[in-house]
């Protein structure tokens, strides 16, 4: 019976990516070959021949033209954090230690370790990664959302400017109460392009006015945005739209921006699925929080890091065919050997 890398070889080289067999042993995992980083395909097919029985799988990243964020921590909050910082992907891969990985297209990224000292988080455009469904003592590396097709067409990581993020402070927001701990505001990027301006002077617009007392301030606040950090700036009557719809927001109670991610739920569902299934309930809270706008699995091994310590696998199972019966979810596509576990959308969560 051949291993994973001879097996899953000629399935990544459909997509162009060059592979070679990894070694994991414990939290070690060392490339079975010299010069992997520069191998191309022909050389990996070989190599498929030469290593049958290795289980991991390694693929260079600059040789790829892929960049890795590399969540070096379990907790789903880093990833959602990370995807916030840098851009939604839709292939995400959780390691046998249950650590995460995000994919992307490389654009020019190097290889930075801990760009954030507090923060778990590598970014990896250069050297390797270990790639699923890589087997290691560990566990096994499987893809948590999207699927292998996605690899054609990944987007580019979102980068920030040098400077990229500036704290905001009494001076630079008019109108705002010395007391008051706001938000970061993006460091000023030479050009805006055209489409984009409208949209980020709104999110702005939403983040002053957390902290303004009226919509005067706001304006100013605005208006100074707009002349300082968009190149070229929007004409005055675009701002007071924008303000406008902002305010209106604010008002209106509506405004989450400054307040991190919102699970939201209907009225009837809170009254019905709370009633009828609190299980499937606290399931699909989690769901909503970590997935909205991504397809996802809802894997067995989920069951460990649900409310009390975790549940039994068939408390867990009977939530989530709850959730699929009522239509909560759906599959999308079936769990093969091939493509790995089953992949689920949330209803109304991505068209």
């Amino acid at each position: 019976m051949s291993g994973v890398f001879a097996e899953w070889q000629p399935v990544y080289a459909e997509h162009g990516i060059a592979t070679f067999p990894v070694s994991i042993v414990g939290k070690d995992k060392k490339p079975a070959v010299k010069g992997y980083l520069k191998l191309g395909s022909k050389v990996s097919g070989q190599l498929a021949i030469r290593f049958p029985g290795h289980d991991a799988i390694g693929l260079a990243c600059k040789r790829n033209k892929i960049t890795v964020l590399d969540v070096d921590t379990p907790d789903e909050r880093v990833l959602a954090d990370g995807l916030a910082k840098h851009g939604p992907t839709p292939f995400i891969v959780r390691s046998g230690s249950g650590n995460f990985q995000a994919w992307y297209r490389r654009n020019g990224e190097g290889r930075r370790i801990r760009p954030d000292p507090a923060v778990p988080v590598d970014i990896l455009g250069d050297g390797y990664v270990v790639a699923p469904p890589s087997r290691g003592s560990r566990g096994i590396y499987e893809i948590v959302s999207g699927k292998l097709d996605d690899l054609d067409t990944l987007p580019a990581m979102r980068t920030l400017p040098v400077a990229a993020l500036l704290p905001l402070t009494n001076d630079n927001v008019p109108g705002a109460d010395p007391s008051t701990v706001v938000d970061i505001l993006p460091a000023r990027v030479s050009q805006t392009r055209e489409g984009n301006r409208n949209d980020t002077l709104w999110r702005q617009s939403m983040i002053f006015a957390r902290h303004c007392g009226n919509i005067e301030e706001l304006m100013g606040a605005a208006m100074q945005y707009n002349r300082e950090e968009l190149c070229p700036a929007l004409p005055a009557e675009e701002v007071l739209k924008i303000v406008a719809s902002a305010w209106g927001y604010e008002v209106e109670g509506k405004n989450w921006f400054g307040y991190g991610p919102r699970v939201v739920f209907a009225a009837d569902e809170v009254d019905n699925l709370m009633d009828d299934s609190p299980d499937a309930f606290i399931l699909l809270t989690k769901i909503r929080r970590h997935h909205w706008g991504r397809d996802f699995v809802i894997a067995n091994a989920m069951a460990e890091q649900m409310p009390g310590g975790g549940w039994r696998r068939h408390r867990f199972a009977a939530a989530r065919q709850y959730l699929i019966d009522k239509g909560e979810v759906e599959e999308v596509r079936p769990a093969s050997r091939q493509h790995g576990p089953a992949i689920y959308r949330l209803k109304g969560g991505r068209k």
